[in-house]
């Protein structure tokens, strides 16, 4: 995130306020830095400020150095012995750019790519970050993080209301003035159970921390489709308006682990990530709560297994092909169970030329499974690159919820990479969608879909 600048008046009384404590400072965006290298982040103080207008501005700038200064110093200057310092202690996340001394804080705790988890002191105007030197003053991190921790779980929620996103499920949104609100992702299933009276579901929830004072998530069910572009785009708004943000992204939680779910695409442009993991996890819901059938193993495997395996179908006349096609499915047919075994209906397959891309298309019998395939491309590149396997798959959408088909990739290793959804399974606009991603076009000056200018 860019740093925040401080206003003349503002930056004026934070140098004062300094002064008064005996540290001279540079100011460098929303970070002050004394003469010995310790940095004291200001994002705290200018959201104060929108926040306390009821209290004059010197009064609320001395306050909160005089806060920061303690903090820095240590925990016998932040007032009380060890023990009384260790029961104010709480988990506060930050972006680690708002810190421009970052190896200041080894004991912080990477939770998500660039947010730390720090041990922060409650005072009577913020939280404020200890260093490494003031927290091994109190004892071993690791228990001083989970007691904080569960410090955290047990905090009573200050605002809660549920948003209907007008496209299925909702969104739970949590507020509050303590800066803890957004660190309390860190115990969403405490959050969760407290609010609603259940538990999480396996699957856990999609979550957002945009600012440190709000906490937007929905449990990870069928609805995840209704609720995470909505989701997406506001944890995005608020993190733009903020004056202290957080982080611009969306998470999906999962035993209390973070996996990002957007990330920065060209341009500085957000987009949807990981989005075969989700259609993989709702389909999966779908299937258990019966409203899709199970993929079935000889239509599966056929196409995602045996089809990727196989390098001797390019060197067949394609005369030939439907009868080579053939002949593989019911092969591979026979090592399955009676029951499990399909016809062939709609088989069938063509070689391709499009531009100096080799590719052979291979109809296959109507999927009625989500990862179940329409159809599939073997490719040839024109410069001579190894051989590559595109899926047309039946799936659910993870922003709309559609059910349609979905543009996939087997890569090395067993990956599988989602390309697109929103597809249709005609063959024209595959081949289409296929020959881009084999000689792809200039990047677009804009792009449709989850994206937005940061």
């Amino acid at each position: 995130m860019g740093r925040q600048e401080l206003g003349p008046e503002l930056a004026a009384l934070v140098r004062a306020a300094f002064a008064e404590s005996g540290w001279e400072v540079t100011l460098h965006g929303d970070v002050a830095r004394d003469a010995h290298g310790r940095d004291y982040g200001l994002g705290g103080l200018l959201e104060l400020v929108g926040r306390r207008a009821d209290v004059p501005l010197p009064e609320l700038v001395r306050a909160h150095v005089r806060e920061l200064v303690a903090a820095v110093r240590g925990p016998g200057a932040a007032g009380g012995p060890p023990e009384e310092v260790t029961a104010r202690l709480y988990p506060l996340l930050l972006d680690a750019a708002s810190l421009s001394e970052s190896a200041r804080h080894p004991h912080a705790l990477e939770v998500a790519p660039g947010v730390l988890e720090f041990l922060a002191l409650e005072s009577p105007v913020g939280w404020q970050v200890l260093t490494s030197e003031a927290v091994i003053e109190l004892g071993v991190v690791p228990r001083l993080r989970e007691a904080a921790r569960a410090r955290l779980a047990r905090l009573p929620v200050e605002r809660h209301e549920v948003l209907p996103t007008g496209q299925g499920g909702a969104l739970h949104v949590v507020t509050g003035n303590s800066a803890l609100t957004g660190s309390r992702v860190l115990a969403l299933d405490a959050v969760h159970r407290e609010v609603t009276g259940r538990e999480l579901p396996p699957d856990g929830a999609v979550v957002a921390f945009p600012t440190p004072f709000r906490l937007l998530f929905a449990p990870f069910d069928l609805q995840v489709p209704g609720v995470l572009e909505v989701l997406i785009e506001t944890a995005a708004r608020e993190y733009d308006a903020s004056g202290a943000p957080l982080s611009v992204h969306t998470y999906w939680w999962r035993d209390g682990r973070l996996t990002p779910l957007t990330g920065v695409a060209e341009g500085g442009l957000l987009e949807l990530v990981r989005a075969d993991e989700v259609i993989a996890a709702v389909t999966r819901l779908a299937g258990a709560e019966g409203d899709l059938p199970a993929s079935r193993p000889h239509h599966y495997r056929f196409a995602h297994r045996l089809l990727p395996s196989l390098t001797h179908l390019g060197s067949v006349p394609g005369e030939r092909i439907d009868a080579e096609l053939l002949r593989l499915w019911e092969e591979f047919g026979a090592s399955l169970p009676a029951e499990q075994r399909v016809a062939p209906e709609g088989l069938q397959g063509g070689f391709v030329q499009v531009g100096q891309h080799r590719m052979l298309l291979v109809g296959l019998p109507r999927p009625r499974a989500a990862t179940e395939a329409f159809a599939v491309v073997l490719a040839w590149p024109g410069d001579g690159s190894a051989q590559r396997f595109f899926t047309l798959e039946y799936g659910i959408d993870p922003i709309t919820g559609e059910r349609g088909a979905v543009l996939g990739e087997w890569e090395g290793e067993g990956r599988h990479r989602l390309h697109r959804t929103g597809m249709t399974p005609q063959a024209r606009p595959f081949l289409h969608a296929v020959t881009t991603l084999l000689d792809p076009p200039p990047p677009p000056a804009k792009r449709r879909g989850l994206f937005r200018r940061r």
